[in-house]
């Protein structure tokens, strides 16, 4: 879910919080390639003419990074004579009278360093503009301040809608733009289309500049690590920036499945013709997690049509979310919940919680008993549905079977008079045969972090809790590791909240990972942030695919997928591959382009 708070939620992210000095380390773009790349008509490999669908919290269609390069080329006017390009003094004439008026002055946008300083090691410069990392514009108005969108009284038609930015091509690189150098104005958005919260469709051309704000800022996250900026400009830039990306946004119940229109979702981004499908969403609650929900047999038919699905395969290592248990015949077993009760800091207060136990085996019987806080007890649970009242709670229960014959009894608890729930559930479980029992605990915050969590039990692991949808047959589900700073891990290993183990039905269930801890990205708002968590793994290797489709129209879901794993490295970290924690390894790139040229020589 879309992280309201940023320590939780089930959308992938993670913050990284490390306070280790940025200015003592070199740190690195994760999506810069150190090579070289054209496709087979002598153009850079940048992802040109690929579509990528999002599932997400939406975009920021107003940052800079997500404009081509396509409003032509200019020169400036020296007005002060000393050589390069000075903000506020110098501009460009544009109505060609020989003389910069004052409404063709060039200022500034600086592109925020929310990076704890870490860009600093790159060459960026607070205060002080660099072609490297910020942007040019014409302050029509001379307010020093870039004025933008309907608001300010620009349209769909406007380049860049508002007053126009410019990059600045630094050819000699020295960080300054002099005399020559050119300027090239950006005029479309790389956005396509955004379905919005309130199901609105917005499109490039017609209305997209009345997009909704991104308010959690995810997406925007996301869609800078693979269209962010323009190939050899920025230092940093996403890996396909020619690929164009369209945005079904995320709307959010507390109940799960916390996204009720997970189908109309994706079927609009299949309709929009995507050639890849990126999930950045991750749920465990009240999921078979066994590949058979509508929703991942329409992604799979997805792909054997052509679509290439990713997903990030999620947080929930060390939220103590997931438990595993092999049950003995005529012994019961008890698992005990903790609910924190802390509120979501948003709009909610946390007034549920959830609990779902899966088994595969159809003929087992098995009988539930949950107690409450306050003492009391539903009594034996079996079979079908219903609401009980038990002392101060209400307790929703339902026994359900999948269509791959995975068994499910799913519980909600809340207060009677719909208060805060705290305090510990205890739930009492016998089967009648010897089984592997597998359980979920989540509650309305949906917190990564487990604000509500198993407790005391030699049961809960972090193995097995690859979330929905990345657990559809099709999906190719990416595990994080950690890029430039670790904070409690270490450079190059895997990012401990990241998901691993196998599937319920025997799946492995990750089968690459990615940079995704400590990467750098877009924020909303004229940011640069650090992006971490899953979901800043998987863009990378949408990013990668983006790059393949461009080389190769033609390549399948299973191409594509064969490629990047095949081509995957591994080091001391991952060791023998493929495993329950790395998959078929890391996320190789430039050797995934190397495979499919050596194809198809």
């Amino acid at each position: 879910m879309i992280n309201k708070n940023l320590s939780s939620g089930i959308l992938l992210l993670v913050l990284m919080l490390s306070f280790q000095s940025a200015y003592s380390q070199k740190y690195e773009a994760s999506t810069v390639l150190k090579e070289k790349f054209t496709d087979k008509s002598g153009s850079p490999l940048t992802g040109k003419g690929v579509i990528i669908g999002d599932v997400d919290s939406g975009i920021d269609v107003f940052h800079p990074m997500f404009f081509f390069a396509d409003g032509g080329e200019f020169t400036f006017t020296d007005s002060d004579g000393d050589g390069y390009i000075t903000a506020g003094k110098d501009g460009i004439d544009l109505n060609g009278n020989g003389k910069i008026d004052s409404d063709e002055i060039l200022q500034y946008q600086e592109i925020y360093d929310n990076t704890w300083g870490m860009l600093v090691s790159m060459g960026q410069q607070p205060g002080k503009y660099n072609p490297e990392f910020d942007f040019l514009y014409v302050d029509v108005n001379g307010n020093k301040k870039r004025d933008f969108g309907p608001k300010a009284g620009f349209t769909e038609n406007d380049p860049s809608y508002g007053e126009q930015f410019f990059i600045a091509i630094d050819g000699n690189k020295n960080g300054r733009i002099e005399a020559g150098e050119k300027l090239v104005g950006l005029k479309t958005s790389k956005i396509r289309s955004v379905r919005q919260r309130d199901d609105i469709i917005r499109r490039r051309g017609v209305d997209l500049i009345m997009t909704e704000e991104d308010k959690n800022g995810h997406g925007t996250g996301v869609a800078g690590l693979i269209i962010g900026g323009h190939y050899g400009v920025q230092k940093i830039h996403g890996i396909a920036p020619d690929a164009e990306m369209v945005f079904s946004s995320i709307r959010y119940d507390y109940t799960p499945r916390f996204v009720r229109n997970f189908t109309d979702l994706v079927g609009f981004l299949r309709d929009e013709k995507v050639n890849i499908l990126l999930f950045e969403d991750g749920e465990w609650m009240w999921e078979f997690m066994d590949g058979s929900s509508p929703e991942e047999e329409m992604v799979n038919q997805m792909a054997r049509d052509g679509v290439v699905i990713i997903g990030g395969a999620g947080n929930m290592s060390g939220g103590n979310m997931v438990l595993i248990d092999k049950l003995t015949a005529g012994k019961t077993v008890s698992y005990t919940a903790s609910c924190s009760g802390k509120p979501d800091e948003d709009v909610k207060k946390n007034d549920g919680v959830f609990f779902s136990f899966l088994w595969r085996d159809q003929s087992a019987n098995l009988i539930f008993e949950v107690e409450t806080p306050d003492g009391k007890s539903t009594g034996e649970l079996t079979e079908g549905s219903g609401i009980l009242k038990t002392g101060d709670y209400k307790i929703f229960y339902s026994r359900e079977v999948s269509p791959k014959g995975t068994v499910m009894m799913k519980f909600a608890a809340s207060t009677q008079d719909s208060d805060i729930v705290r305090g510990k559930f205890k739930i009492k479980v016998t089967s009648d045969k010897e089984l592997e029992l597998r359980g979920y605990v989540v509650d309305v915050t949906q917190s990564w972090s487990g604000t509500a969590r198993w407790v005391n039990s030699p049961a809960i692991t972090d193995e097995s809790n690859i979330c929905f949808p990345s657990t559809a047959d099709s999906c190719m589900a990416v595990g994080a590791y950690v890029f430039n700073v670790g904070w409690m891990d270490q450079v190059g290993d895997l990012a401990s909240y990241s998901s691993k183990g196998y599937n319920i039905t025997g799946k492995l269930g990750v089968d690459i990972t990615g940079p995704g801890h400590s990467t750098f990205s877009t924020e909303k708002n004229n940011s640069y942030q650090i992006f971490s968590g899953t979901s800043s793994a998987a863009p990378h290797v949408v990013g990668a695919a983006a790059l393949l489709l461009q080389y190769n129209p033609a390549l399948t879901h299973e191409k594509i997928r064969q490629i990047i794993l095949n081509s995957a490295k591994t080091d001391k970290f991952t060791g023998t591959v493929p495993n329950s924690e790395w998959g078929y390894g890391k996320l190789d790139i430039e050797a995934a382009i190397k495979y499919l040229m050596n194809m198809n020589n």
